[in-house]
């Protein structure tokens, strides 16, 4: 049986997604970051004799279907029942054994990636970490949205007199996001996507296209990991691997291989 899940059914949601802590930050994070979780993303769960043997997330920012789930068939039912509910998706990301069985039960819906990539998972420990952090990578505030969105812009090849949106400012959380700053300017950040009791996920690290190949980065993440470290979390993230940039980024600073990830991107 599938049943919407509620505010009520938070803790159970909890002591599921935890039997399986690492594959499953994002939906941790999504109570651990978002005021009122329930109003922006949609759970479905699967009930087996009043068991949650499988869960569902709509991430409603993203646009994103997560599924975690041990049963092949608990799976397919969830993602048709997210068809069946005319959920637009953008993205389809997460552990690769789990995103590849998504991926292949939306193209029965006829519905194809326009772009998949390879990712592998990387995790930092306190006895791996080397840290290069200088003191100058600072927390965000909510003044710096418009122009953390430009960053990306300009990263991404856009013109920084672009208009940024309402929706990618909502994507932007500034209590999650660090940034150094050269003249004033942001040049370089990063942001934890997902907190649980052990790990700290890390993603968005980006560079200003003029400040790249000095370090910046490397700056930035260290700062990022140092404040997690001392919170007794494990940093962990997420890579393509073949952005050799940001691997050369990643492993000096400590970062060691632990498990394969895949990003399905879907046009909007």
């Amino acid at each position: 049986m599938i049943r919407e899940l509620t505010p009520d059914d938070q803790p159970a949601i909890l002591d599921f997604v935890y039997q399986r802590e690492q594959e499953n930050l994002f939906v941790i994070g999504s109570f651990e970051f978002v005021p009122h979780p329930f109003e922006t993303n949609t759970y479905l769960g699967y009930f087996k004799e009043n068991k949650l043997i499988g869960l569902g997330t709509y991430f409603g920012r993203w646009s994103d279907i997560q599924i975690s789930t041990q049963h092949p068939e608990v799976h397919n039912a969830l993602v048709d029942e997210f068809m069946q509910r005319n959920k637009p998706v953008e993205y389809v990301v997460g552990f690769k054994r789990y995103t590849l069985q998504t991926i292949e039960r939306l193209r029965s819906h006829g519905i194809e990636p326009k772009a998949t990539y390879e990712e592998t998972v990387y995790l930092l420990t306190h006895e791996t970490f080397h840290n290069r952090s200088t003191g100058e990578t600072t927390k965000a505030t909510p003044a710096d949205v418009d122009e953390i969105v430009r960053l990306e812009y300009q990263v991404e090849g856009k013109s920084a007199e672009t208009e940024v949106t309402q929706k990618e400012r909502d994507r932007i959380l500034p209590e999650n996001e660090w940034v150094l700053r050269k003249e004033g300017q942001i040049i370089a950040k990063a942001n934890i996507h997902g907190v649980s009791k052990h790990y700290a996920q890390i993603g968005g690290v980006l560079t200003h296209p003029q400040y790249q190949n000095q370090g910046y980065a490397k700056q930035t993440v260290s700062t990022v990991c140092q404040h997690w470290l001392d919170l007794g979390k494990q940093p962990l993230l997420f890579v393509k691997n073949d952005n050799l940039p940001a691997i050369k980024v990643y492993e000096p600073l400590g970062f060691q291989p632990i498990d394969e990830f895949l990003l399905a991107e879907y046009a909007s």
